[in-house]
Formats: structure tokens, sequence, C-alpha cells
């Protein structure tokens, strides 16, 4: 997994900020790559979560206007879109034989619409 990624993960699943790992430094044009995947993906509530918690973070050196545009991303907490995110690194990892279960139900929704744009 690419610095990047390592940073969406660090972002989104943080459970306890008096326990969280360092955020990577990244360039800017990184930064942008993950604004980038993050609007894609639509998980712009859970970044902006995780922007907040690592606000005092020495390496979360984000230029104001990018930070603005992180926490402008609409949305709300979307379970679904997580899982697609998850679906989609695991695939790019190659690491479909080891699924977690909600990614499961993902890949299966996945399936089913890709046969429904199939068939029409």
């Amino acid at each position: 997994m690419d610095i990047i990624h390592r940073n969406i993960d660090r972002l989104i699943y943080l459970e306890d900020p008096s326990d969280r790992e360092a955020i990577e430094p990244m360039s800017e044009w990184k930064w942008k790559r993950l604004y980038t995947i993050v609007r894609d993906y639509k998980l712009g509530p859970w970044i902006a979560d995780g922007l907040q918690a690592y606000s005092d973070d020495f390496f979360l050196q984000l230029s104001p206007t990018l930070r603005e545009e992180f926490m402008a991303l609409d949305g709300e907490k979307d379970p679904s879109r997580l899982e697609r995110y998850e679906l989609e690194m695991e695939r790019a990892k190659g690491t479909l034989h080891k699924l977690k279960p909600q990614s499961l139900h993902a890949y299966a929704r996945d399936l089913i619409n890709t046969v429904k744009n199939i068939e029409e």
C-alpha cells in the first residue's frame, strides 16, 4: 500500500485520538491526489473527522485552501461508500480472498449492479 492510502486509512479508521499513528509526510501533490480519491469515493465526512483529530500533527502540512476543500466535501457517513473504497483497495492489492464480511456484501452488491448493467 502506498503512502497516500496509508494516510487515508489513518484518517478514516482513527478510533482513539490519543493512540494514533503519526501522519506520514506528503507533498502538496500527494495531498491533492488524496483529496481526489476521497472526493471520488465520497469519503469526505470520515476524512474531515480525521483531519480534525490530527490537526496538531506535525506532518499534516495542508495548505489552508486544500484544508477548506476537504472540509467542504458534502455527504454523510454512508457505510456503503466506505465498503466500496475497501473493496477497491482489496482488488488493487489482489487480496480478495481475504475479504471481511462487510467487504463480501459490498462485492456482492457490486457484482449484482454489474450484471444489471450488462442486462440493460
